[in-house]
């Protein structure tokens, strides 16, 4: 069989290479292993060796994909554990590709390489890939359009690892969804041939697992192989595994793909990609074509390079020009009191000449698709999405189930103050994001704030999200923002902090950070500033249906935007009625204003 380097494998899988070297003299195999599960899960396993589950295991891959092999002349076998797998391929006469960090063979038609798979060099006409997992979610994407690059027409995939089988509570998982990678993969133009479920088989193996790194634990920590701290991050990965599998959160499964070779229906050569796989100035004439406005470099990289944007493109075919953009905004929320990730969905383009229809065959739908599959959602890394869609892309993404509503966003004018006020006792003056001490009293602010709003959702508005929002985005250049920090006259404590910004015959409240209960008192000051300024005919403010009677003063007109709050319903998440009416939302959330 064929060992492993240990000393070349990634560090987070030395530990695990090392223990399995202690046991069995070499280390072999990084999968999981097979037996038949004839009793429940921890008990009466240690007769067969974890080196033995995982022979077995290989076994049954080899049985899987040999049948490909016997008509194929050239293979490849990516990942640490797939070694012996390769040398039986060559041995069979195929050319043969073993792709890992550890690889190493003398085998006649066998060529190795330790680059990276997403980025190696590997030639084209591929008859079999098999890819070992268990990968990150966000890799899917690339890994499996690598595959369709390399791979010749009529092509085997064979993918095997772990996977979410139930995605339908909020816990974070780095494990690609089920439901998604089959949805992605057919999106990608793969026909799903077989798909084997090995979830009860490898339990089995975790006692063996778990015995064995018990045994060798002082010995690694001994011989400076592991620290306590690795070790237990080991072991802690291996329970979670075993309270998945358990739970029926987490499965086991060997997926075989073949790329079709004549593909049917519209941009079925379409490529995707990620942030990474574009120049930003690529999207320039998109955008320009899909929204009749000037490009802005400036703002695009406040968004996607300092906002840490993320986005799904599409070219009509590998190498060809982006037709399609969807993209998105992370932002730091608090959900219902607890904090947690949203993404603002924005940049959702479709090249005008082939924007024919919105069908499921479109390109927006299986850019949009694609996005809210990696990005929104319980188990990825932002659990809500929230915008501000026109309302044609509004009601496609309804009628393709990929929105819900969840609010409307409202305007509200106020009335222009009584000309015989008095004064306050309180003054504003310019926010200065640069002095310690103003950013220490903003987030005294936001602290005051937020518990108010734990009945909802809001975005966070701390300093340092004020400093990104409305001193680093490309229009604090142009000083569009009045940015201001009203203080108590007598005390000289901070109350709030308000950003204005001139919009038609108004200015328009982007934020305010301060107490709910002290919402309707600054608006009644910002009024009185406004008319005292005399720049403009009055103050208004945009905020969701669901918090207007906190913003809505006597006297106060409400006009309907025609712009309605959406929620992903395509990717498990929040319901649309847990989400309705809860987000506090204003000018300042939307990323173009």
């Amino acid at each position: 069989m064929v060992a492993i380097k240990t000393t070349l494998l990634p560090s987070s899988l030395q530990v695990l290479a090392r223990a399995l070297e202690l046991e069995f003299g070499e280390c072999h195999y990084l999968h999981y292993g097979i037996d038949e599960p004839n009793s429940p899960l921890g008990s009466g396993y240690e007769e067969k060796s974890f080196l033995e589950m995982q022979q077995h295991f290989s076994d049954r891959l080899w049985l899987q994909i040999n049948e490909a092999l016997q008509s194929s002349k050239k293979a490849l076998f990516v990942g640490h554990s797939v070694g012996f797998l390769a040398e039986q391929s060559a041995a069979q006469g195929l050319e043969t590709t073993w792709l890992s960090a550890s690889a190493k063979g003398n085998s006649k038609n066998l060529e190795t390489h330790s680059a990276d798979f997403l980025s190696a060099h590997l030639g084209t006409n591929f008859d079999v890939i098999v890819v070992e997992g268990s990968y990150h979610y966000l890799d899917q994407l690339p890994i499996l359009n690598k595959c369709r690059e390399i791979l010749k027409s009529d092509g085997d995939v064979y993918l095997f690892g772990e996977y979410l089988d139930d995605d339908s509570t909020i816990q974070y998982s780095s494990l690609p969804n089920l439901s998604s990678f089959k949805q992605l993969s057919d999106r990608l133009g793969y026909d799903l041939v077989q798909e084997l479920d090995f979830t009860f088989e490898v339990q089995p193996s975790f006692p063996a697992l778990s015995t064995l790194l018990q045994r060798h634990e002082q010995v690694l920590i001994r011989r400076k192989f592991a620290t306590n701290q690795e070790l237990e991050k080991l072991k802690e990965s291996l329970q979670l595994a075993i309270d998945d599998f358990n739970s029926g959160r987490r499965c086991y499964r060997l997926f075989h793909l073949t790329k079709v070779a004549s593909p049917t229906g519209e941009y079925t050569n379409a490529e995707y990609g990620d942030k990474d796989a574009f120049n930003p100035e690529e999207v320039a004439e998109l955008f320009e074509k899909s929204f009749n406005k000037k490009w802005d470099s400036d703002l695009w990289h406040w968004k996607y390079m300092l906002g840490n944007g993320k986005c799904v493109i599409a070219r009509q075919h590998r190498d060809g020009e982006i037709v399609s953009h969807y993209g998105g905004i992370p932002r730091e929320i608090y959900y219902f009191g607890r904090p947690s990730m949203a993404i603002q969905p924005c940049d959702v383009m479709v090249l005008p000449e082939i924007r024919k229809h919105y069908g499921k065959s479109s390109l927006f739908f299986k850019v949009a698709a694609t996005f809210l599959e990696r990005e929104i959602g319980n188990t990825v890394n932002h659990l809500l999405g929230f915008g501000f869609p026109n309302k044609p892309t509004m009601n496609a993404a309804i009628r393709l189930g990929l929105y819900e509503k969840t609010d409307d966003f409202v305007e509200v004018l106020y009335m222009a103050p009584y000309s015989d006020y008095e004064e306050s006792g309180y003054s504003w003056s310019a926010l200065n994001m640069d002095d310690p001490v103003q950013q220490k009293e903003v987030d005294g602010l936001w602290q005051e704030m937020w518990p108010d709003f734990s009945s909802g959702i809001i975005g966070m508005r701390h300093s340092q999200y004020l400093k990104y929002r409305y001193f680093e985005h490309p229009y604090s250049v142009k000083k569009l923002y009045q940015c201001l920090m009203l203080k108590n006259d007598s005390t000289g404590f901070p109350v709030a902090v308000a950003i204005l910004k001139i919009d038609g015959d108004r200015k328009l409240i982007m934020d305010f950070i301060c107490p709910i209960t002290e919402i309707k008192k600054i608006l009644s000051q910002l009024n009185q500033l406004v008319e005292k300024e005399g720049q403009v005919s009055g103050l208004k403010i945009w905020v969701t249906r669901g918090w207007l009677d906190t913003v809505r003063l006597e006297g106060a007109i409400v006009n309907e935007l025609g712009i309605e709050i959406p929620c992903n319903s395509w990717n498990p998440g929040p319901s649309s009625r847990t989400l309705y009416g809860a987000w506090w939302l204003t000018a300042g959330d939307i990323d173009f204003m």
